[in-house]
């Protein structure tokens, strides 16, 4: 297929920041945009390629618009932002004949700062502080040296490794667990994932990093939570469902743990019912530890890698095969 026959679909948002950067590299392709209200700028049908920005996960209406479309047209090729690939828009698109590729390690700097953000808060006792603070209170707080304490970390892909790396220049000892013996020397100790509650008992903080499979739905349930320590702040910058969230509701309220820090949930938004909202002792955020403009545009660059190929005919890179990453590979459109 010649470039000049390319149909390629991209948000509006992606469109105004990198455009120019797109006509660059395929100046021949149609561009057919994607609005925030789930309108498009001409038939999406039988397109060639679609970039799965990180927009689209917080734009509804936009979003919607392109599941739509999957019921009549999928597009021959997504090229998606994040690096899990659970949702199920991905296994339908595999299933199709589509190819799915994938943007790994994209986002590991920013979420190993937002874990450290909440690291340190608690370890610091900077909500307490902010009390005093509103109270006009001068009442000196003991707080947490992080030198010599564990960063227990679950799943250790390239969000671990950023964690282990910050944890490491802090003076903290790293664990981890990960099917296969890392290709680094930062983790202090590396663990089968059949030690899990190995890790938990000895952690001071623990990062749950691993991606969402049949092994880690509720992976971290009552038996994983009896096994931390009480002291011990629980951080999940993976997936809602690897938290049993009513077993997390009673270690919270129990102090059998003391603390949760949740970038997502089970079903999201976090539906305003749940008892997690009312915890003091449990942070919440709307899954956005990785938005910042400079993960946006690291994701971009994934994407225009594989315009490239795709417009010189070549074989894309990180194609995910039947929900397994495999980076890199190959695949032909």
């Amino acid at each position: 297929m010649s470039e000049s026959s390319l149909r390629i679909g991209v948000t509006t948002e992606l469109d105004g920041r990198a455009g120019a950067r797109l006509r660059e590299i395929a100046p021949e392709a149609e561009v057919v945009l994607l609005h925030p209200d789930g309108s498009w700028s001409a038939n999406p049908d039988h397109l060639d390629g679609f970039f799965f920005s990180e927009d689209l996960y917080y734009l509804p209406e936009a979003a919607g618009a392109f599941i739509a479309l999957l019921d009549r047209a999928r597009p021959r090729w997504m090229q998606t932002a994040s690096t899990g690939v659970d949702h199920a828009i991905f296994a339908y698109l595999i299933d199709s004949g589509s190819i799915v590729t994938n943007s790994p390690g994209v986002h590991g700097g920013p979420i190993a700062e937002y874990v450290f953000a909440y690291i340190l808060s608690h370890a610091k006792r900077l909500p307490q502080h902010a009390e005093h603070h509103a109270e006009r209170r001068w009442s000196p707080l003991d707080s947490v040296e992080l030198t010599g304490q564990t960063l227990g970390i679950v799943g250790y892909g390239g969000i671990g490794e950023a964690c282990a790396r910050l944890g490491r220049s802090f003076g903290m000892r790293t664990i981890g667990t990960k099917r296969r013996p890392p290709n680094d020397d930062i983790l202090d100790q590396h663990l089968a994932p059949d030690r899990l509650h190995g890790l938990l008992a000895e952690s001071d903080y623990v990062v749950l990093c691993c991606p969402l499979t049949d092994e880690t739905i509720n992976l971290i349930d009552a038996d994983a939570l009896s096994a931390m320590q009480p002291h011990a702040l629980l951080i999940n910058v993976a997936r809602g469902r690897v938290i049993d969230h009513d077993a997390l509701s009673d270690a919270l309220r129990d102090g059998a743990i003391a603390g949760a820090v949740l970038d997502v949930a089970p079903v999201e938004p976090l539906t305003p019912d749940s008892p997690l909202w009312d915890l003091p002792n449990c942070r919440i955020t709307p899954h956005d530890s990785c938005h910042v403009d400079s993960s946006y545009m690291r994701t971009a660059d994934f994407f225009f890698t594989n315009l490239a190929h795709l417009a010189a005919g070549e074989p894309l890179e990180w194609v995910v095969t039947d929900i397994e990453l495999s980076n890199p590979s190959t695949g032909d459109v």
